[in-house]
C-alpha cells in the first residue's frame, strides 16, 4: 500500500492539474513544489519524513526532472535537506533554531513594514496594496473556531502581502525563507479566541500605519507583533517539554 502522504500529495496534484485558476502555478516543477510545500506546512510530511525523487516521480506519474527541480526549490527555502543520491528528508529545526529565526523575522519584517509604508506614501504599485487590503480583510474574517492551518495560512498571506508591498526584491527573497521555517510550527496549533482577537488588533494597527505612510510606526508595530508571536511560539514549544524540534516550514503570526 502506498504511504498515506503520497495519496494526499497525489490528490493535491490532481486538483491543481485540473484547475483553471490564474493563480495556479504553470510550470510542472512549480506545481510539484507547491503541493510538496503545502504537504510539509500542513504537517502531512512531518520532520524527518524521507523525500525520494524516484518515489515521488513514480507515484505522481511524472518524469524525475521536474521533481528534481521542485526539490531544489524546496531545499533553497529550507524546507527539506537533500543528499547527493537525490534522496533527502523534511528538514528539522531545534527550539533554539526557531528562537533565532523569530529574531531574524523581527528585524526583516520590521524593515518590510517600513518600506511598505514609504511606498504607500508615494502611491507606488497600487496593485500590491490592493492585495494587502484583501489579505487584511481575510485575516479579520477568521472565525474564533478556525483551524490552526486556516489561521496560519491567513497570517502568512498578510505577512507576504506586506513583504510584497515593500517592493524590495532582496528583502523578499531572504524573508520568505525565514517565514517558511516558522509556518509549520504555527500551523500545528490554534490561537485561543483572545489570542486571535489580539493578533487581529495587531494586524489592523500594522495595516493602518502602512496605509497612512507612517513608516516609523509601522516598523515598530511589526517588530512588536513578531516578538509577541515568538513568545507564544516558545510557550507552545515549552508545553511540549522541548522534547523535539519541528519540521521546517513558513510563518507564524
Amino acid at each position: 500500500m502506498q504511504p498515506e502522504y503520497i495519496k494526499q500529495l497525489y490528490a493535491e496534484f490532481e486538483a491543481i492539474q485540473n484547475s483553471d485558476q490564474d493563480s495556479t502555478p504553470k510550470r510542472l516543477s512549480e506545481t510539484l513544489a507547491y503541493v510538496i510545500r503545502k504537504a510539509i506546512l500542513a504537517g502531512v510530511l512531518p520532520q524527518g519524513t524521507p523525500i525520494r525523487e524516484r518515489t515521488l516521480a513514480e507515484e505522481l506519474n511524472v518524469s524525475r526532472t521536474p521533481v528534481r527541480e521542485a526539490l531544489f526549490v524546496l531545499q533553497g527555502e529550507g524546507l527539506i535537506t537533500l543528499e547527493h543520491n537525490r534522496s533527502g528528508c523534511v528538514a528539522y529545526f531545534s527550539i533554539e533554531d526557531i528562537k533565532n529565526i523569530y529574531s531574524l523575522r523581527e528585524n526583516l519584517e520590521s524593515f518590510s513594514a517600513e518600506y511598505a509604508a514609504n511606498n504607500a506614501l508615494k502611491h507606488k504599485d497600487e496593485a500590491q496594496f490592493d492585495k494587502l487590503r484583501e489579505a487584511q480583510a481575510r485575516y479579520q474574517r477568521l472565525a474564533p473556531d478556525s483551524s490552526p492551518l486556516e489561521q496560519a495560512q491567513a497570517d502568512l498571506e498578510f505577512h507576504e502581502a506586506v513583504l510584497a508591498a515593500s517592493g524590495n526584491k532582496m528583502l523578499m527573497t531572504i524573508t520568505r525563507q525565514v517565514l517558511a521555517v516558522t509556518i509549520t510550527h504555527r500551523s500545528r496549533y490554534a490561537y485561543t479566541e483572545e489570542q486571535l482577537k489580539q493578533a487581529k488588533i495587531q494586524h489592523e494597527s500594522i495595516f493602518n500605519a502602512i496605509m497612512s505612510g507612517n513608516d516609523a510606526l509601522a516598523k515598530w508595530l511589526m517588530a512588536a507583533h513578531v516578538s509577541k508571536s515568538s513568545d507564544l511560539a516558545m510557550d507552545r514549544l515549552a508545553e511540549g517539554n522541548g522534547k523535539a524540534g519541528i519540521a521546517a516550514g513558513a510563518p507564524a503570526p
